[in-house]
């Protein structure tokens, strides 16, 4: 059993010698009869800026403004205008999609929502307060929603109350 276990590593060690003639022909071949084969370039166009020239028609760095409806005007329709205040809640820099409730503290007359925001902080908010981008109140807070009243513009200069609500999320 020795004998042929010293055979099989003798024979192993003389497989490994260094035979690199054949490989050093084989790439000494391979670079004489190699040669390259690029195809030329088309010609390139050569590129013509044009001035601008400034039409009286619209400016064309501001979006369109759209022409009023001069037949709802004729109407006299009166609509109904949400009153101009200003933004005071932080809450309403989020749309409603990306807050969440995550729970309610306080007593029954005076109850709060815990709302989640985005960056990852609690506001708390109760009947009143507003909350999300579309000029949305708190109506009502319960144990498991909050219902908001969003107001929003219906496209032909009138605004529309909306109705919707945060559910009580559950993790």
């Amino acid at each position: 059993m020795r004998p042929l276990v010293w055979l099989g590593l003798w024979l192993g060690l003389m497989g490994c010698q260094a035979n690199d003639d054949s490989v050093d022909q084989f790439i000494n071949q391979t670079h004489r009869h190699a040669v390259a084969q690029v195809e030329p370039l088309d010609e390139q166009e050569v590129f013509r800026a044009e001035a601008f020239v400034m039409s009286r028609d619209r400016v064309p760095f501001q979006r369109p403004q759209p022409e009023p409806d001069v037949a709802m005007k004729d109407e006299g329709r009166a609509c109904w205008q949400p009153t101009a205040r200003k933004r005071s809640s932080s809450l309403e820099s989020y749309s409603l999609e990306q807050l969440s409730m995550r729970g309610v503290i306080g007593g029954t007359n005076k109850e709060w929502a815990l709302i989640y925001t985005p960056e990852g902080s609690l506001v708390r908010v109760r009947a009143g307060s507003y909350i999300g981008r579309n000029h949305g109140r708190v109506l009502e807070v319960t144990a498991n929603k909050v219902a908001i009243e969003q107001i929003m513009p219906d496209g032909d200069g009138c605004w529309l109350k909306i109705p919707a609500t945060l559910t009580l999320a559950s993790q």
